[in-house]
């Protein structure tokens, strides 16, 4: 079965990610753009290059996933960049339902986030202004809602009034403008699973909070899916960069038939009402949204699931991984992890698949999980992990893995998943990063964002760390393979690497 495949963005997590689960199933082939038509961080796509690939390929697909951020705006970053007008992005828009009157019988699924709003200052990945401005673009939204919405306290007041003071007006309107764009790009997407021409949109929410613009639109978009009734065929959650995966696993179940049931398995009895950061919600409440949009179903007992999720959170307060060293007591106090990894070395002895979404922690894994299932030797057996960037991010990534995964007899492409994520999520993410970060790059003159013309050098740094890192941890775990490591940095920072992995059987 073929799946045409247009991602979010070039970057590995958005054109690998979905190629690397993609493979654990030899009857499913993912038909992916080269790179180059794809655009280049904050360098559009070409879309009139991109769309003759679309329509060629399509015509030998079942089903397409098909990025609205990249089909309209050239990619995620220039969807918050453009200059576009609005006439401009609703033909692009338009070309999805002329492919769907040239191919009526392909599936088309489709992914539209709602825009982010960061709570900080930088223009890495927003427009130049964002640099100075933006957490006080960020703070104006977030107490114009909840003004709004709820009222404002005399001291919130005084921060508004502040606020509205020092930030130039210029450049709040540029941010509201293009905001209302996309929008009207959301509100148009919607019209097309109307039509039919879509048949399962997903809305992933970036970076979201309580009140702020994101709030804002996110109403406004829930009450028009709610007025179409569209509740079945549109999901709304926070996620972004994992939604490629997670509509490749419900592509796949409609294709094969098959919806997987899963029994899910807690670290802490505080697991499903911790907020984690960066969302807006119980991670509870998000984690039935990702199982609901990748396909699968929530069983009430491990002996009725295909697999068992194991979900690995703080205690109470989650932290970032590059503060591991200094865990929050509450880990320790208001969670059990021993316990927790010999629940699945129960189910494992029983025959039961178990994948692991490790969100003990922001922006990486957790290093005594990694250990403990080091320790008892169960890595082996695992079959799917992740534990990178948000909460969201994670799950919807382990949640297709596990849902392509099952029953497959693919060693090599079992353990690759696995030991990709290990080495990227947890060994750089939460052990090299930060201490690069903090101790490497200043001594050779680079920094976060700015390599400073020295990317090899610090490419083969990673590397050695990373697997430094390895061999320190993990002595009872993938024996049967030998692991080649190489490191690039597809957007020239610090944020995010890019794995090109070999593993060569041993025996």
């Amino acid at each position: 079965m073929k799946i045409l495949y247009i991602p979010l963005d070039e970057r590995p997590c958005n054109f690998y990610y979905p190629q690397m689960i993609a493979n654990l199933q030899d009857k499913l082939e993912l038909v992916v753009p080269p790179l180059e038509l794809l655009g280049s961080k904050k360098q559009a796509a070409v879309l009139h290059q991109l769309w003759p690939w679309i329509k060629a390929k399509s015509t030998t697909c079942h089903s397409a996933i098909l990025s609205i951020e990249m089909l309209v705006y050239g990619g995620l970053l220039p969807s918050r960049l453009h200059q576009d007008s609005l006439e401009k992005l609703t033909a692009n828009l338009h070309q999805i339902r002329l492919l769907k009157q040239d191919h009526p019988e392909l599936q088309i699924l489709a992914s539209n986030l709602i825009m982010r709003t960061p709570a900080y200052n930088s223009s890495e990945e927003e427009p130049s202004y964002y640099e100075e401005f933006g957490e006080a673009i960020f703070n104006w939204g977030w107490l114009q809602d909840k003004e709004n919405r709820e009222g404002l306290t005399p001291k919130e007041r005084e921060k508004f009034t502040q606020i509205e003071q020092k930030l130039p007006q210029a450049y709040l309107a540029d941010y509201r403008s293009r905001r209302q764009k996309n929008r009207e790009i959301n509100q148009e997407t919607i019209n097309l699973v109307e039509e039919g021409v879509i048949s399962f949109l997903s809305i992933p929410q970036d970076d979201c909070a309580k009140y702020g613009f994101t709030a804002i639109d996110q109403q406004q978009i829930v009450l028009r899916i709610i007025e179409k009734r569209l509740q079945r065929r549109i999901h709304l959650y926070p996620g972004a960069d994992e939604v490629g995966c997670t509509l490749l696993a419900r592509a796949y179940s409609q294709l094969t038939g098959l919806r997987r049931k899963l029994y899910p398995l807690y670290s802490s009895v505080n697991s499903e009402t911790i907020i984690p950061l960066y969302e807006d919600r119980p991670l509870g409440e998000s984690l039935k949204s990702h199982i609901l949009a990748a396909g699968g179903q929530v069983v009430s007992s491990p002996q009725a699931a295909d697999f068992v999720l194991a979900v690995n959170t703080p205690g109470k307060k989650m932290q970032e991984a590059w503060d591991n060293p200094i865990k929050d007591l509450t880990y320790t106090s208001d969670r059990n992890l021993r316990f927790f990894v010999d629940q699945m070395e129960t189910f494992l002895a029983a025959g039961k698949a178990v994948a692991i979404a490790d969100v003990a922690f922001a922006n990486g894994g957790e290093t005594e999980l990694v250990q403990l299932l080091d320790d008892t030797a169960l890595w082996d057996q695992i079959l799917a992990y992740a534990g990178w960037n948000t909460s969201c991010n994670t799950i919807g990534t382990v949640l297709a893995t596990a849902i392509i995964g099952i029953g497959t007899s693919d060693r090599l492409a079992l353990d690759y998943n696995k030991i990709y994520h290990i080495l990227d999520g947890w060994a750089y993410q939460t052990v090299v990063r930060q201490d690069m970060i903090n101790n490497y790059l200043p001594a050779i003159g680079a920094s976060y964002y700015n390599f400073n013309g020295k990317e090899a050098q610090i490419n083969q740094e990673m590397e050695q760390r990373i697997w430094k890192a390895w061999q320190l941890l993990l002595h009872h775990s993938f024996s049967k393979w030998q692991l080649d490591i190489k490191v690039f940095s597809p957007w020239h920072r610090m944020f995010e690497i890019g794995l090109n992995l070999g593993l060569c059987s041993i025996h």
